[in-house]
């Protein structure tokens, strides 16, 4: 019985292992890569001068993006959303008001209501504190991400990056010859 225990908690211990980050340098972010809306699949990262873009997209179907970028040894700042979406959904459609016979035979407005539209932010894309950045999005067809910049004391950039719940590195392209990154969470080399 011991052996079999032994075996499982062999078998399981990467599962509930610490993860290694995989590393880069900030140089194989320079310019952006090439990629198509509703054409393309996955995470797109670069940076522009001293701007970090973050962007991701679908080849049609509803997607669940979400992760974390965390600056060590600095701070982020100047985020800026890019299609950050609002959802909007009509639950009842209005009914326009008709002109009616009032009291005294006067004309007056009779019935309408006001459509019943209920409406939820289907994207989070917000700091948490100075040095990270969190988000959650469902994105089909479109091109969502995020913008920042860093301070001059931020050493390194870590990306945590999940497509519908996991974290896919084939899926992840970096600067403008498209390289697919080593593997996630990703530990960018700023200095």
């Amino acid at each position: 019985m011991n052996r079999l225990l032994g075996t499982a908690l062999l078998l399981c211990a990467p599962l509930f292992a610490p993860t290694t980050p995989a590393r880069a340098q900030a140089a194989e972010f320079e310019g952006r890569p090439v990629f198509s809306e509703g054409a393309d699949l996955g995470y797109f990262l670069w940076k522009e001068d001293d701007t970090w873009r973050v962007r991701w997209t679908t080849k049609g179907a509803m997607r669940h993006f979400a992760g974390s970028v965390t600056a060590e040894g600095g701070k982020l700042k100047s985020l800026k959303r890019i299609d950050v979406e609002t959802e909007r959904r009509v639950l009842y459609p209005g009914r326009p008001a008709h002109v009616g016979v009032g009291p005294r035979g006067h004309p007056r407005m009779v019935g309408g209501r006001a459509p019943v539209v209920v409406s939820r932010d289907q994207d989070k894309i917000e700091k948490d504190g100075d040095n990270r950045i969190v988000f959650s999005a469902k994105t089909d067809d479109d091109i969502d991400g995020f913008d920042f910049k860093t301070d001059n004391n931020v050493t390194d950039l870590r990306f945590v990056l999940e497509i519908d719940g996991r974290q896919l590195p084939n899926l992840v392209e970096t600067g403008r010859n498209n390289r697919k990154v080593a593997g996630l969470p990703l530990l960018v080399r700023l200095r």
